[in-house]
């Protein structure tokens, strides 16, 4: 096995966690192009620990994933004694947690909590965990002021009127997540823990005879390396909302085209890979969170979501979703920002086998597009969750029909034809809708008077549509304690998860739940961790 250079070279990151715009788009553009090839491992097959013969380094603790969860596990390991390392495949560390709103919605009362969390899980969790989430859960303030944060604390019902039983307080960084991770990141400085970014966890490394995971062999910057885990491995590192393979199998197989991930891309389901195969059994793998619609071609360009949240209307109603058919197929102003609900863009019709609102387009006409930004308000950033804005969309969206993501036609008929949209189908529905703006009534969806316009000044566009994933959900069961479990309900040796990566939400999910149960959940696993004996030799 090859040798690796000295150790002490590696990368550490500064006490904040920012970038470049300009570096950023470069790195932007590489994902795209490449598929993200240097940034996903191309296998997860576990190493057997006798056939390293030599380990770059040693730590307590490896954590897998600098976001929220990686970070709070990494406070709680090393603040127990433990040496900690923190591997991050991209180099701008955060994940998702970086670029959220920052919300916290923690309920007061344990109790409370456990049946408000019973409620929300169907059935997807037992009561132990359930008991040991809710305490996790109604402990993160307290938490956070230990560690030296300052928190707003407000009040809030619960987004599902079904369960609206008592008041939930609303703890928030201010404004969002870049503040939270700045936070974490200088907490994680101060206690000179050693982060290594450019470098993806790439296989675990586990000991056949016991099944004990002991260390996890690396791709840093191009160079394998193999660190040893003396006491256990926390995996953080997110869900697989850039990974299109996996959302075919746990989700929409034949649509991931038209999905791009809102938050960071580096989240290209690497821990679920590993962990299945150290022994782990999956669960939740099927929730996800939507976002909003996005632009197709640039987010494709990309490699992340821009241009989400359209449509944005902020002075005209003249604009419209058709499918490939010509045909409306859902209320445009409806709001599917984390909805269960069905999304009437991924309806599958049986008899066609197909997806018949795929692909959609948003339709517009001349005033509409000088009327601003289609889907932001002009000066407001586009992009990776508006922290590291990957592109300047132009206020009267006249640059993005130059590059051709918008599809320009002089009559309704000449702009389906250039968009394979069936025009018969498509000058049927604007005659339609139309009529209905004038007399201000939608006839088909009921969408608000207010909101529709006739399209009736020349020339016409039409913007392909994208859908911006917030996050997925699943990934390795675990227990109360963070550890990871086999089929058969026993923990997988010194193997533990964190975060979104295997979140106990599997069905329904409160928003603003998902960060503090990284804060949550990553102390857990690290405090649990750094309680083992170490692997001896």
């Amino acid at each position: 096995m090859r040798r690796t250079k000295d150790s002490s070279n590696m990368d550490r990151t500064k006490s904040g966690h920012g970038v470049s715009r300009r570096a950023f788009l470069r790195g932007a553009a590489g994902i795209a192009a490449t598929g993200l090839a240097g940034l996903r491992p191309a296998e997860a097959a576990s190493v057997p620990y006798k056939q390293v013969r030599q380990w770059d380094d040693t730590a307590d603790v490896v954590i897998v994933g600098y976001g929220a969860a990686g970070g709070s596990a990494a406070l709680a390991a090393h603040d127990d004694g433990a040496r900690v390392v923190i591997l991050e495949k991209m180099d701008v560390p955060g994940g998702n947690s970086g670029v959220c709103h920052g919300g916290m919605v923690i309920p007061a009362d344990v109790s409370e909590a456990a049946d408000y969390y019973r409620r929300l899980s169907f059935g997807t969790v037992d009561e132990d965990m359930l008991a040991g989430f809710a305490e996790a859960m109604v402990g993160v303030p307290d938490l956070l002021r230990r560690l030296g944060a300052r928190p707003n604390i407000g009040a809030r019902t619960p987004d599902f009127p079904s369960l609206r039983k008592a008041k939930i307080p609303a703890f928030r960084f201010n404004p969002t997540g870049r503040d939270g991770f700045a936070f974490l990141a200088r907490l994680v400085g101060k206690r000179n823990i050693r982060v290594m970014v450019k470098t993806a966890a790439a296989n675990l490394v586990t000991v056949p005879e016991t099944g004990e995971v002991a260390g996890v062999r690396a791709l840093s910057e191009g160079r394998e390396i193999y660190i040893r885990a003396r006491r256990g491995i926390v995996l953080a590192c997110g869900g697989y909302e850039n990974n299109p393979e996996m959302f075919g199998y746990y989700n929409h197989p034949g649509v991931s085209g038209y999905v791009f991930p809102l938050g960071t891309p580096g989240n290209t389901g690497d821990g679920l890979k590993m962990a299945a195969a150290a022994g782990a059994c999956l669960w939740h793998t099927a929730p996800l969170q939507w976002a909003s619609f996005c632009a197709k071609a640039p987010s494709r360009h990309f490699g992340v979501a821009v241009a989400e949240r359209i449509p944005w209307n902020p002075a005209t109603g003249r604009f419209l979703f058709a499918d490939r058919y010509g045909r409306r197929f859902m209320r445009e102003t409806k709001r599917i920002y984390h909805t269960r609900d069905p999304l009437e863009i991924l309806r599958f019709d049986h008899d066609r086998a197909e997806y018949p609102h795929l692909p959609a387009y948003l339709v517009f006409d001349e005033a509409h597009r000088r009327a601003g930004p289609v889907s932001r308000k002009p000066s407001e950033p586009v992009g990776y969750a508006e922290v590291h804005q990957v592109y300047d969309w132009s206020r009267d969206n006249a640059a993005e029909v130059a590059k051709g993501w918008i599809v320009k036609g002089d009559t309704i008929a000449e702009l389906a034809g250039r968009c394979g949209i069936d025009a018969n189908g498509l000058e049927e529905t604007v005659g339609r809708f139309n009529r209905d703006a004038e007399a201000g009534k939608d006839t088909e969806f009921g969408r608000a008077p207010q909101s529709m316009e006739p399209l009736a000044a020349p020339p016409f566009y039409a913007l392909e549509l994208g859908l911006a994933l917030v996050n997925t959900q699943g990934g390795p069961k675990r227990n109360r304690h963070g550890q990871v479990l086999d089929p058969d309900g026993r923990p997988v040796p010194r193997l533990y998860a964190a975060g979104e990566l295997g979140s106990f939400f599997g069905f329904l999910y409160q928003v603003g739940s998902n960060y503090p149960e990284a804060w949550a959940s990553g102390r857990i696993a690290g405090r649990h961790a750094a309680s083992l004996s170490p692997l001896p030799g």
